[in-house]
């Protein structure tokens, strides 16, 4: 236990110090066993054993065909679409964002990606119709964080690479979870429109309505083909990303004709940056932590100090929830993950708490702790569209993220919400 706590110091005075994650984790273990006399031929294993992952190869992919997707003009038409569908009930624009974003959710994989390919199409025109700019940066940055919940998500593939579960079911784990949280969402926007009169656009005609759906077809048949193949059984949560950047593309570039051959190397620039990122810390760092985590036998010492307050699984869980929404505030979603997920996995397992279910809970309360302060990362980026202060998301922020809880209490009340699909299609 002493090789963790040391290791677990130093990687956090390091991390607030502000070396990059990947090398306070790697440092902090290093030390760690150092003090403890453990061979350091354990990291070098350690190290080719991380890389060495088939399903890590689905982040580079992902990473791509989102960025391909961004360039392609994808997210104009979803927002066409979306509004041709609903832009005119009341607080319409708002339902058409986070419609959009739960359809983009299913293209994108990514937070960030989600929230900035409609925020800057979306957040002005709410502004405009007479939403506050507060208000239009939490509605963008809570539907833009179904990204990584809804399938195909990045977080959960790194999640699945470190604790061994199936990619394909924690995918389909996510869909009604997400659906759930949307629809909440939905709901809070139609009475802050209420309260503060916004009304509805123009209905769209029928004419206009098959107008929008052709144009997003193509966008709206990726998520099939991708979810479709995997449950299937046609291809792996890996050939499904190639199958994507394929697709994706194809369409960008011969089909809507949003950018040409020299626009490539800038596509791939990016992606082989933010892939790289990802890569850096889950293929090797991460797994020399979560080694030494099982070995300091973490994990048990937890469970034993969680038995002696109570043996109610539905009350651990409410416990786990609150500590991984402080992590979150801290630490950004991706990095908690991949601190937490060992530790925590082998504590639900104990309670007999099921591990895609936990998974679920892991990954909801991650993402949504990283919309707020201090680290906030997914606000700020819709803060900034919105050109709006902290203080003015402040008013709107916790009815939102009430949803949320809402959602992760009927997630661990319920567990079929998130187990109905994965037992129906696995």
């Amino acid at each position: 236990m002493t090789m963790f706590t040391i290791a677990f110091v130093i990687f956090f005075i390091l991390l607030f110090a502000g070396v990059p994650i990947a090398f306070a984790m790697g440092l902090g273990s290093l030390i760690g066993l150092m003090v403890d006399g453990t061979t350091l031929s354990v990291v070098a294993q350690r190290l080719f054993s991380g890389v060495n992952s088939f399903s890590l190869m689905a982040i580079p992919f992902f990473m791509l065909s989102g960025e391909l997707m961004l360039k392609g003009g994808i997210s104009r038409r979803l927002v066409d679409f979306a509004h041709a569908l609903i832009g005119h009930l009341t607080g319409g624009l708002g339902m058409v964002d986070i419609l959009t974003s739960v359809i983009f959710a299913g293209i994108s994989g990514s937070a960030a990606a989600d929230t900035a390919a409609v925020g800057s199409i979306m957040i002005e025109p709410m502004k405009e119709r007479g939403y506050p700019g507060g208000l239009a940066a939490v509605i963008q940055a809570t539907a833009g964080s179904l990204g990584p919940i809804i399938p195909p998500s990045l977080t959960m593939i790194i999640y699945c690479s470190l604790t061994n579960l199936s990619i394909g079911e924690c995918f389909m784990a996510g869909v009604l979870p997400g659906l759930v949280i949307g629809v909440g969402c939905l709901v809070i926007t139609y009475f802050y429109a209420k309260k503060l009169g916004i009304k509805g656009e123009r209905r769209a005609t029928g004419a206009e309505i098959w107008q929008a759906t052709k144009k997003a077809a193509l966008a709206l048949v990726m998520p099939l083909i991708i979810i479709g193949g995997i449950v299937g059984g046609i291809f792996t949560a890996t050939e499904a990303g190639a199958i994507a950047v394929l697709y994706a593309l194809v369409i960008g570039m011969f089909v809507f004709k949003e950018f040409t051959w020299k626009d490539l190397p800038g596509i791939f620039a990016d992606s082989a940056a933010s892939s790289a990122m990802c890569l850096l810390i889950v293929a090797a760092p991460a797994n020399v932590f979560s080694w030494l985590v099982a070995y300091a036998k973490v994990p048990t010492i937890i469970v034993n100090f969680l038995v002696s307050l109570t043996s109610n699984k539905y009350i651990i869980m409410i416990l786990l929830v609150i500590f991984l929404l402080i992590v979150g505030m801290f630490i950004e979603t991706l990095s908690a993950t991949i601190i937490v997920a060992p530790i925590l996995m082998p504590v639900a397992a104990q309670y007999g708490i099921d591990p895609i279910q936990f998974a679920m809970v892991m990954v909801i309360t991650l993402v949504y702790a990283g919309v707020t302060p201090p680290v906030g990362g997914v606000l700020f980026i819709t803060m900034g569209i919105a050109k709006v202060k902290i203080k003015e998301t402040l008013r709107y922020l916790p009815a939102y993220l009430g949803v949320v809880c809402i959602s992760l209490l009927l997630l661990i009340f319920f567990p079929k919400i998130s187990l109905f699909l994965p037992h129906l299609l696995f």
